[in-house]
């Protein structure tokens, strides 16, 4: 079993109970692709999770919050009924505001789930290693900033 389905294991195990019965594969891609960390590959009942290179830099607290990330994307669409899901995956492919607000909850979902720390590292790492132009970039697919992350942990009490 590789580290990263090793953390998956654990992550359903103590924060998403909704996906203990779900297929969920976990892979290592061993090319890297632009700026991507993991992705979600669904196929109907089962997802499978490709981890990139880019990963193994990361400390165990950032794996944990971007598996966590992938992991949302997941229980968001488990928990939708049919035909919010239809309609979901309909706006999804033809629009941008979707995708957009698809990243936001699962960001949003993972911070619920009490992994505000470990993306807010991860996060204050990419916007001192990034340029402002890849930042804008970045927002503009929905991913949370440091200080949006910390603003909305807060808020809900999850800044421990």
């Amino acid at each position: 079993m590789n580290k990263y389905k090793k953390v998956v294991k654990e992550l359903i195990d103590k924060s998403f109970p909704r996906l203990k019965k779900r297929f969920v594969f976990v892979v290592s891609f061993p090319y890297q692709i632009n700026w991507a960390n993991a992705m979600v590959v669904y196929f109907g009942f089962m997802v499978w999770i490709v981890v990139f290179p880019v990963t193994k830099k990361y400390s165990s607290g950032e794996i944990k919050a971007l598996l966590a990330h992938e992991l949302s994307h997941y229980e968001i669409v488990v928990n939708m009924k049919f035909f919010e899901l239809f309609k979901f995956g309909f706006k999804w492919v033809f629009t941008k505001k979707w995708k957009v607000w698809f990243e936001t909850a699962a960001d949003k979902y993972a911070i619920e789930k009490g992994y505000a720390r470990g993306l807010f590292s991860r996060v204050v790492k990419i916007e001192k290693e990034k340029t402002k132009e890849y930042l804008k970039l970045r927002q503009g697919r929905g991913y949370l900033s440091s200080k949006q992350i910390k603003t909305y942990a807060k808020k809900i009490g999850k800044w421990q």
